[in-house]
């Protein structure tokens, strides 16, 4: 598993695309229009906060989500979105879902073999 997250449009997408010799076809992307599960037929879980926000909404764990499917993340690389920088968000439900995504991504870094951060397109390596 390797974790790739950082700022939004830092660029870590081609990182991901350009380091692994990846094509479009290789990337599942989580986007705002009702997806609720990951299609783990992709070598690539793009914008796994997308999906951390509809779990906090609907009250559910996705930490537990995760662990649940643990086998099935173990070959993915899985970009998100750092959104615990900046100022804290005024609605409750901004609050819940920083702090959600801010707990998978320590669940997950805990359980990949690699972890990136992307900032202004430059990789820099956290954990291999």
């Amino acid at each position: 598993m390797i974790l790739v997250f950082g700022g939004a449009y830092s660029g870590k997408l081609s990182f991901v695309t350009e380091r692994y010799n990846l094509k479009e076809e290789d990337v599942f992307t989580i986007n705002n229009e009702g997806i609720k599960e990951i299609d783990f037929s992709n070598k690539v879980i793009y914008k796994l906060h997308n999906l951390t926000y509809k779990y906090a909404l609907e009250n559910k764990d996705i930490v537990k989500y995760f662990k649940d499917n643990i086998n099935l993340f173990k070959d993915k690389i899985i970009i998100c979105d750092d959104i615990s920088e900046g100022i804290v968000p005024l609605k409750k439900e901004d609050r819940l879902w920083r702090e959600t995504t801010g707990k998978l991504l320590q669940e997950i870094s805990k359980e990949a073999n690699e972890v990136y951060r992307v900032f202004c397109g430059i990789p820099m390596e956290i954990k291999k």
